[in-house]
């Protein structure tokens, strides 16, 4: 069993400074602290201009279609349980204003994730209110 969630990555750009390191745990999926992140890093995809998306490989359901050009998706529906980790370890490498957000695909319909700030530094995302009652 587990919680199936969708987890979006929406404009995560990599810090050009962190481009090398962030396409070696690409490529190897190994490296200090990297061990939780391995089903992350196999399923990630580095674009030229330096944005994080999903590869559409198949073992992984997402609900779009996969670009045309590079097959990439922004979304994935999985088992991720160590969203967290994934989360601090982006914010060490994100440019200021990616987030990754986590959508829960069950009856609950919970959603919450993370922003980062381009300075190693992230925050918590949920759903609030806003407005008055209308």
């Amino acid at each position: 069993m587990g919680y199936e969630t969708a987890l979006h990555l929406i404009d995560v750009k990599i810090k050009d400074e962190s481009l090398p390191k962030v396409r070696k745990a690409l490529q190897t999926k190994k490296g200090r602290g990297l061990g939780p992140l391995k089903c992350f890093l196999e399923e990630a995809y580095l674009s030229d201009d330096g944005f994080l998306s999903f590869k559409s490989t198949g073992r992984y359901d997402s609900p779009y279609d996969p670009d045309a050009g590079i097959g990439d998706v922004p979304v994935l529906i999985g088992k991720w349980s160590e969203s967290e980790k994934i989360a601090e370890w982006l914010k060490l490498h994100s440019e200021k204003g990616g987030r990754l957000i986590q959508h829960s695909c069950e009856a609950d319909g919970a959603a919450w994730g993370w922003e980062f700030d381009g300075r190693g530094r992230l925050r918590e995302l949920a759903l609030c209110s806003v407005g008055k009652w209308k």
